[in-house]
């Protein structure tokens, strides 16, 4: 019977995946498919064709191809049940095919031939588009060939075999404000390949170091389908991976663009690995960068001109300042910091680095909360809060902290709040009212804040949301550039309404929207974004999304509604977060994201936290005052 494999293999007491009783009835071909992206031992996607009734089955290592050139394998699998069509999720250890499984891609096909030896088909999917070849290779009933048999799509280029780096010229640090220094660590220069999941790793000379830097593995699983060519550094003592350029995304070969738009395409990939993310970059920066980075025994800046393109080989648009011999490491200026217990609390610890990349300790994370404790103390008031805590550092691990009974001290306020879900049904978050629960949160290394839409009211009681937020998620290869542009619709779609929303940085890739507001059902939130959301989706279903899995975002926005949930949180206005840089989930005007057009536009550190304030004041001081009242949902 058809699928009298399929469920031999299967657990349907263990497994999630869909194991029907009965075999289908139809005969015949098919016109729906599924590819599925499935993270099992190794890296695979899942093609799947409905055919007499089932889907039929090819695992292929490294993904559909893209030009007609490429030829894949590909591996023909039991047939699998209709349901599967829209199965994602974990399949257990232990079960078969165990990992995690995503949609891909989905959509309709037609069949041009259908034979036990081959197969042609035209697939009308998002990503998956064009006419293909499956060809049966004669070595076994399982071993088949996939080829894209259409022309190779206008301007797409394949991903290049060899390259070679572009190497700075040793010099002064250069004048200027479009220079982007970007740190050095003396270490191995690398050419990355990306394709198909995997990732080969070669040197200057091309010599292939792949074998040697098992600790790498995870970067081409960690990309997907996304094909790329990267220019590297190893670190000398951990041979982590400092990514540096980005030379080819994609089937577009970027080299011939600026370095600034290189760097832009490069932040927007999924790049904060365990041993490899980005190099350190500070767009119009100065010789306080050069001190900064000689303070930390590191050997050199590379200033690279905003307007460059990549060439191979010695260029004077690159250049390498020594912070080492020639020049004395200067210790870095740190501005003062209160070391000295604030009321109750006390640091210990104050030199700790939390944050290795730009050197920042324990001390300037305390300064940074008491600096801004006026404006960000209000948007934390009554509201329960989700500490994340990093006890060893951001290149370390961090875990959340909800419960506090066990170690917070009595002048901590903490409020007793359901946790559906977790690991209890309720749990004691600490409430942050002043100044001495900032320093006690810093003192623990909480560097990020998160709290819901809503304020406890008497005895600990929850009151209805005063918040509606949109959070905007950038899917692969959009930024904040993009989210920006989503804000601007989505303030003009609910001006109509009479209503006004606020923008903020999440401190991270993206951004979000709030808007004060009285309901009188919690519901009302989430049903108003939601619809918010989907309409925008609807009018631009190619650059946004209203949908959660990640297989619909790339190239597009997701307006993530569901952040109402009284279940959820967001990271709260003048936190810090836990990335590379003590970045800061900053208020903005709305000049400021009109004027957008690089990530760097929207990227605030710590230390420009108090000119800022000093400024605007708080930009989001709105939401603590003159609530608006939603509109009724349109039908």
């Amino acid at each position: 019977m058809p699928l009298d494999e399929y469920r031999r293999k299967r657990d349907a007491a263990r497994t999630p995946e869909p194991v029907p009783e009965t075999d289908p009835q139809v005969t015949g071909p098919g016109t729906r498919f599924v590819i599925q992206e499935h993270h099992a031992r190794r890296l695979h996607w899942d093609v799947r064709l409905e055919h007499d009734g089932v889907l039929a089955s090819w695992a292929v290592p490294k993904g559909l191809p893209t030009d007609n050139e490429t030829v894949r394998l590909a591996v023909r699998t039991e047939d699998h049940p209709m349901e599967y069509l829209d199965f994602h999720g974990e399949i257990p250890a232990g079960e078969y095919g165990a990992g995690s499984m995503t949609i891909w891609d989905t959509g309709t096909y037609e069949t041009e031939k259908w034979h036990h030896r081959e197969v042609a088909v035209v697939f009308h999917g998002e990503r998956a588009r064009g006419r293909y070849l499956f060809i049966r290779t004669g070595r076994g009933e399982d071993d088949w060939l996939l080829r894209r048999s259409d022309p190779t799509p206008a301007g797409h280029e394949p991903l290049p075999r060899d390259a070679r780096p572009m190497e700075p010229t040793p010099g002064p640090l250069p004048e200027g404000d479009d220079w982007w220094l970007q740190v050095g660590f003396g270490g191995r220069r690398v050419i990355v390949r990306v394709d198909g999941g995997r990732a080969t790793v070669a040197d200057a000379d091309g010599e292939d170091l792949t074998a040697t830097l098992p600790h790498l593995r995870g970067l081409g699983p960690s990309l997907s389908a996304t094909r790329a060519l990267f220019d590297g550094e190893l670190a000398p003592d951990t041979a982590d991976l400092w990514i540096g350029d980005l030379l080819h995304l994609d089937g577009r070969d970027t080299a011939a663009l600026p370095f600034r738009e290189r760097r832009a395409l490069l932040d927007a990939l999924p790049l904060a690995g365990a041993h490899w993310r980005p190099a350190p970059v500070f767009p119009g920066a100065g010789a306080e960068v050069v001190t900064a980075v000689a303070a930390q025994g590191l050997p050199s800046v590379i200033a690279k001109a905003g307007g460059s393109v990549y060439a191979p080989g010695p260029s004077g648009d690159w250049v390498e300042v020594a912070t080492g011999p020639g020049r004395p490491a200067a210790p870095r200026p740190v501005p003062p910091v209160r070391r000295a217990p604030v009321g109750k609390a006390r640091l210990t610890n104050p030199d700790k680095v939390l944050y290795p990349m730009t050197g920042t300790t324990k001390a300037e994370v305390l300064e940074h909360y008491l600096a801004v404790a006026e404006v960000m103390l209000p948007h934390l008031r009554d509201r329960p809060v989700t500490m994340v805590r990093w006890p060893d550092g951001v290149e370390r691990g961090s875990f959340f902290e909800k419960d506090v009974s066990r170690h917070a001290p009595s002048w901590i306020r903490t409020a007793r709040v359901g946790t559906p879900g977790g690991r209890s049904e309720s749990a004691d978050f600490p409430v942050i009212d002043d100044e001495q629960g900032l320093a006690w949160a810093a003192n623990l290394a909480a560097l990020e804040l998160h709290v819901p839409q809503w304020r406890l009211g008497p005895r600990d009681g929850r009151h209805p949301p005063d918040l509606v937020v949109f959070d905007l998620d950038p899917g692969d290869g959009t930024t904040v550039v993009d989210c920006a542009r989503v804000a601007l619709r989505i303030a003009e779609r609910i001006a109509d309404d009479g209503l006004v929303a606020y923008p903020r940085t999440s401190g991270g890739k993206g951004m979000q929207l709030y808007l004060p507001v009285v309901v009188t059902r919690p519901e009302q939130t989430s049903e108003f974004a939601k619809a918010i959301a989907e309409d925008l989706a609807g009018d631009d279903p190619k650059r946004v999304t209203a949908v959660m899995a990640k297989a619909r975002r790339r190239g597009r926005i997701f307006v993530d509604w569901s952040q109402n949930n009284p279940h959820k949180t967001t990271i709260g206005s003048y936190s810090l977060r836990g990335r590379a840089r003590p970045t800061v989930a900053t208020p903005l005007t709305w000049d400021e994201v009109r004027a957008c057009r690089t990530p760097a536009d929207l990227t605030f550190l710590h230390t420009d936290l108090p000119a800022r304030i000093a400024e605007h004041g708080d930009l989001m001081a709105p939401l603590l005052r003159d609530p608006q009242r939603l509109p009724r949902l349109r039908s």
